[in-house]
């Protein structure tokens, strides 16, 4: 492990020591599962963009490319309804209360419906006008609140204005399925991560050129095809979205739980939720890995960085191993619109991942890819996306203002840009 990848784990452990010392709910489970989270997503982007910067290029259309790719999965989803010509009456209503104080809402009607989806709804005519309740679906109530030939369908919403009597119509949700809507996403920004790749090696555009524009011209795409609105999931691929945003398992985490004040474990023991995006990280992550150490593609995209004419004049398919670069960057920026998109369930098209290649140029610089190329690894691209939202969540932990996260992340991203330019004259002057 290089020099510079120590520092960064060391730097990642002080900045989690200091501010579970100065505020111990830095580390509750309720924040660590938010961090984990958050590392995951951000770091996936870093990935991508370290693979073009250890090529000596750039790309600043990251954060253009995940509202686009958001935008245009809500697109594909296609949410609409459809009546289905189901009509009945409302013949009670009911509220219960949960266990966090939050309450559950249920409403039963005099005729059984078809089979219910999460996002149904009962249409219904109030005085200001044509209404809806959304649904989650057929429930069985406990035996006490159970009336015989009565069936009861829990709600999304309060039911304020529903009463007993009331006439109701069903119209059932649609869309595309969500796997094929994301395979087409995923496909459309490989898609732009090739035309990047080509536009560089084929008409020897500067990167930085070519993804500036890219910047502009997939913001203004999404914002155009939105007419600037937000744009969202509602209830639809509720189960979907459990599962990709959910927890793949618990994860132990001793020595806090005194801190925090989280257990009373002797060993300060606990668990908190690892999120399926963790797991698509550390897939993502172990395939860039291989890659780089175990075959003779990565070795040639090091060697691309270091010195694309020599690496060219040895051999090595340089415009292979940019255009690859450039695919993989938007094929993980689009994976990561994808990501948060069902995580936020909308896309804010003129706000939606502002700023995020910064955070990832940040990351990957920090976990030591040099920006002349030819330098990087995985595993410090990760701990440079975990120091970048550690950094974050103890702005907002320790109650400095929001205002200084821009400037503490560029501080910081200043600080390793002169660590690796120190790093290089000291090799060398030790070559000489």
């Amino acid at each position: 492990m290089q020099l510079k990848n120590v520092g960064i784990f060391i730097l990642l452990v002080a900045i989690v020591v200091i501010a579970t010392l100065i505020n111990g709910t830095f580390v509750d489970p309720a924040n660590l599962k938010t961090l984990v989270r958050d590392t995951s997503l951000y770091g996936l982007i870093s990935i991508g963009v370290a693979l073009v910067i250890m090529t000596g290029g750039i790309d600043l259309s990251i954060g253009s490319v995940i509202a686009l790719c958001g935008v245009m999965l809500v697109q594909v989803i296609n949410i609409r309804y459809e009546k289905t010509g189901f009509e009945t009456k409302i013949t009670d209503t009911r509220a219960e209360d949960n266990a966090d104080g939050t309450k559950r809402y249920f409403l039963s009607i005099a005729d059984s419906p078809p089979p219910l989806h999460d996002g149904d709804r009962l249409v219904y005519r109030s005085t200001s006008g044509e209404s809806a309740i959304n649904l989650r679906g057929e429930v069985t109530l406990e035996s006490d609140v159970t009336i015989a030939k009565t069936v009861w369908i829990e709600s999304r919403d309060a039911l304020r204005l529903v009463r007993p009597g009331m006439k109701v119509t069903l119209s059932q949700i649609r869309y595309t399925q969500p796997l094929v809507a994301c395979a087409i996403v995923l496909g459309f920004a490989g898609l732009v991560g090739l035309v990047h790749g080509l536009l560089i090696t084929k008409l020897h555009l500067q990167p930085f050129v070519v993804t500036l524009c890219g910047l502009l011209i997939y913001r203004g795409l999404a914002r155009v095809w939105t007419g600037d609105d937000q744009v969202g999931l509602l209830s639809a691929l509720s189960s979907f979205k459990s599962i990709v945003t959910g927890a793949a398992f618990e994860l132990p985490i001793p020595l806090i739980g005194r801190v925090s004040g989280a257990n009373e474990s002797p060993w300060g023991l606990v668990w908190i939720d690892f999120p399926v995006t963790g797991v698509l990280l550390a897939v993502v992550a172990l395939a860039a890995w291989l890659f780089l150490g175990r075959t003779i593609w990565g070795r040639y995209l090091l060697a691309t960085g270091e010195n694309e004419q020599a690496a060219r004049y040895s051999g090595v398919p340089t415009d292979a191993i940019v255009i690859f670069a450039y695919v993989a960057c938007s094929l993980l920026a689009g994976l990561a619109g994808i990501l948060f998109t069902l995580e936020w369930n909308s896309v804010q098209p003129n706000s939606s991942g502002s700023f995020y290649e910064l955070y990832a140029i940040a990351a990957a610089v920090l976990g030591g890819c040099s920006l002349r190329g030819g330098r990087g690894a995985v595993i410090g691209v990760i701990a440079g996306a975990a120091v970048m939202r550690c950094l974050y969540k103890a702005i907002v932990v320790l109650g400095i203002p929001q205002q200084w996260e821009m400037v503490i992340i560029g501080a910081a991203l200043m600080m390793s840009v002169v660590v690796d330019e120190m790093l290089r004259r000291y090799q060398a002057f030790r070559r000489l």
